[in-house]
């Protein structure tokens, strides 16, 4: 079974040579690489020609910049030979057993759609690394203990209800721990929103998880680089990221979701609104600290501050005297 590995690229010139060889040294030989170079203005393509000249198994495309890795992602999949997708961004790493451990847990159970595993976050250097391990460090498999059912060794099978725990409690399954069979995929006309510059992974996952079967693997298939340049760094982009991605997620799944759920997903995006204002606040953006602050309303009242609200018509020369205490 042919797995293609989709490798959205922009500006990675120092990480992707390490990115390709660890997926060029998987175990499991039968891949599809589909690099998508999206309009790099260093040496990313150039490197990504160079692999592929060295592997047969690496293709190379390329287009202008969108700014996002989800046309890339998009190309990639339109471009995709495989039975299976998986993703991996430019300058992340994967386990070398990651794609063939992933299979074996579809061969266990066909029923299957997509299995994701746990994730370990690294700087630079993936031998000082910590291998604190993301998910288990939010106590998840305590948490989804009434969501998923174990099958054998690490391997857990998400119950039905899988998704209103990822709306309600951790939504998180990273991007590139997932492997999603092809033909679920080819069932959205456009797997990742491309009008959204962050949240259209989480928004892609909600979809999935809401008509499809998931399993995850209890152990860390996949290395995230943090980087200063990485779009989830950006603390901004990463709260309007979540808040419009579970907004749009309350609504589709208004159906399924019980009273209880969509007031828990009310509080979550209240929290996250106010988080949202503080910063604005922070960064002296009166006018779009307000509006976050009022739309906390709209979700969860009792969450909402008139203090932080008022706060925000404090002159700005008084409000840098204070910060300065």
């Amino acid at each position: 079974m042919t797995v293609s590995i989709i490798i959205p690229a922009y500006n990675c010139a120092p990480y992707l040579a390490a990115t390709l060889n660890s997926v060029s040294e998987q175990t499991e030989r039968d891949l599809d690489i589909v690099v998508v170079d999206d309009g790099s203005t260093d040496a990313t393509l150039a490197i990504a020609r160079n692999a592929a000249a060295a592997d047969r198994r690496i293709r190379v495309y390329t287009q202008p910049n969108m700014g996002t890795p989800s046309g890339a992602r998009n190309h990639g999949i339109r471009e995709a030979n495989g039975e299976f997708i998986t993703f991996l961004d430019g300058d992340d790493l994967y386990h070398p057993e990651k794609i063939a451990r992933q299979l074996a847990a579809f061969a266990r159970c066909p029923e299957l759609d997509v299995v994701f595993a746990d994730v370990i976050r690294f700087e630079n250097d993936l031998d000082a690394a910590t291998n604190e391990r993301g998910l288990a460090k939010l106590g998840y498999l305590e948490k989804t203990a009434a969501f998923m059912v174990r099958h054998s060794d690490t391997l857990y099978l998400c119950e039905r209800n899988f998704y209103n725990f990822m709306s309600t409690q951790i939504t998180a399954v990273n991007t590139q721990t997932i492997m999603i069979r092809r033909e679920l995929l080819n069932q959205e006309s456009l797997p990742f929103r491309e009008d959204w510059p962050v949240g259209e992974d989480i928004d892609l996952w909600f979809r999935l998880a809401l008509r499809a079967r998931l399993g995850y693997l209890d152990e860390p298939l996949a290395y995230y680089r943090q980087r200063p340049a990485s779009l989830m760094s950006d603390d901004e982009r990463a709260l309007v990221g979540f808040i419009r991605a579970h907004s749009a997620n309350l609504e589709r799944g208004r159906d399924v979701l019980s009273d209880e759920e969509k007031y828990a997903i009310k509080r979550r995006l209240a929290r996250q609104k106010f988080n949202l204002g503080y910063l604005y606040f922070r960064r002296q953006r009166m006018i779009e600290a307000r509006a976050a602050y009022a739309m906390i309303r709209d979700y969860d009242r009792s969450q909402y501050s008139w203090l932080a609200n008022l706060k925000t018509y404090v002159p700005i020369p008084l409000l840098r005297l204070w910060w300065r205490r």
